[in-house]
């Protein structure tokens, strides 16, 4: 175990002089996961563009692993932290490697963030391989090493690691806006909320709950869903917006052909409208150009159309395979495959409109603004919150 974290930061090099704004941001979403895993006091701070943690005691193996899952970390390396002695730096390395029975190859990869550093980097690579040649079973190998020696010289020491664990990626949560995501208990909103996630979005998740024709059960999953994207964001928040009037109402109102459109449309009314109560900016939909009806161009751009706010689809390039394939390796998948009732299916007519036409959709919508059905339902919704150790909290 180890007492000292490198967490290397993934797009912010690519800023310019708001580098500072996002590195806070990270730092804050850090901080808030160490102080929830660790108890013991740490220090956090930025050493030439990277993030270090120390601590008197180690740091866990579960508190490593949710650093993995925050936007904005491109690696997390567990490191031993020495003193300017090259030679003391052979010496760990030798130590270290010697534990790893089942690694047979190894390559060095030094860099002096410390110019001023006697030795210059090629020829740190040669001195300490030849000493872990000398004092270990290991052989070098740089092309497809087991193990990577990871040798930085900083200011006042040097840092030495032997694994580097993939983080998510991205930028940090907050830095690229606020959104309202419509999720649903299927494989595709889940899987845009984690790439907008990664995109620096912070998201309000948004639920629409068809009782009395859906039952207890698809509430219970889309909270065990909440719960596995609250890992890419500290403090996610889910509302289940009661939607079974609504969907009532146009399901009576309106020409059959026209309902899956249009219960989408009042969803997005009421994602609207909760976006101004949690000051979001835009909307998050999980379509799929041509996966279903009410995801064709035709559909999309009437909706779009018809909503005052901006709508992300991250999802509309990719297949069905592709996105179930992201679902495996997020850990929503097998959230995704538990079978639940859908009011959407109990209500879809038998030819759904693809290509809205006449001017209908729009002469319906202006004829039914349901306002004061959309505000009840938004008002109306439970909500539900999830801290940094992904709990529910209220």
């Amino acid at each position: 175990m180890y007492t000292t974290l490198v967490l290397n930061v993934d797009e912010l090099w690519l800023k310019g002089k708001n580098r500072k704004q996002y590195f806070e941001a990270m730092k804050n979403h850090i901080r808030s996961v160490l102080t929830s895993y660790h108890e013991a006091k740490f220090v956090l701070k930025n050493e030439q563009q990277r993030l270090t943690a120390e601590s008197e005691t180690e740091f866990s193996e579960e508190l490593i692993s949710r650093l993995q899952d925050l936007p904005g970390l491109n690696s997390i390396q567990p490191v031993r932290r020495i003193e300017l002695d090259l030679d003391k730096a052979v010496d760990m390395a030798i130590k270290e490697l010697a534990l790893r029975t089942d690694a047979k190859t190894f390559k060095v990869k030094s860099k002096r963030i410390n110019k001023k550093f006697e030795m210059k980097s090629q020829d740190m690579n040669r001195y300490i391989a030849t000493g872990i040649l000398k004092n270990t079973h290991l052989k070098v190998d740089v092309h497809t090493p087991d193990l990577l020696v990871d040798v930085k010289v900083m200011n006042d020491s040097i840092l030495m690691s032997w694994e580097r664990l993939k983080a998510v990626g991205g930028l940090p949560v907050g830095t690229s806006g606020s959104v309202v995501t419509m999720i649903s208990g299927g494989f595709d909103s889940p899987v845009a909320s984690y790439l907008m996630s990664k995109r620096g979005c912070k998201q309000t998740l948004a639920f629409f709950y068809a009782y009395p024709y859906v039952g207890e059960e698809v509430k219970e999953k889309i909270i065990k869903m909440a719960k596995e994207l609250s890992r890419f964001q500290n403090g996610l928040k889910l509302h289940i917006i009661p939607f079974g009037d609504i969907q009532n109402y146009i399901a009576q109102e309106c020409d059959e052909r026209y309902r899956t459109l249009l219960f989408r449309k009042y969803m997005m009314d009421c994602s609207v409208y909760l976006s101004y109560r949690v000051k979001a900016d835009s909307l998050l939909m999980g379509d799929a150009l041509g996966q279903v009806s009410s995801q064709t161009m035709h559909n999309m751009s009437a909706l779009d159309k018809a909503c005052s706010k901006l709508v992300l689809r991250p999802l509309l390039g990719h297949n069905k395979i592709e996105i179930i394939t992201e679902a495996q390796k997020i850990g929503t998948h097998d959230i995704s495959v538990i079978p639940h009732d859908d009011a959407c299916s109990l209500f879809a007519p038998k030819h759904p409109v693809i290509k809205p036409k006449d001017g209908y959709f729009e002469r319906f919508i202006e004829e039914h603004k349901c306002e004061e059905l959309v505000k009840k339902a938004v008002r109306e919704a439970e909500v539900y919150k999830f801290n940094t150790k992904c709990e529910l909290v209220e």
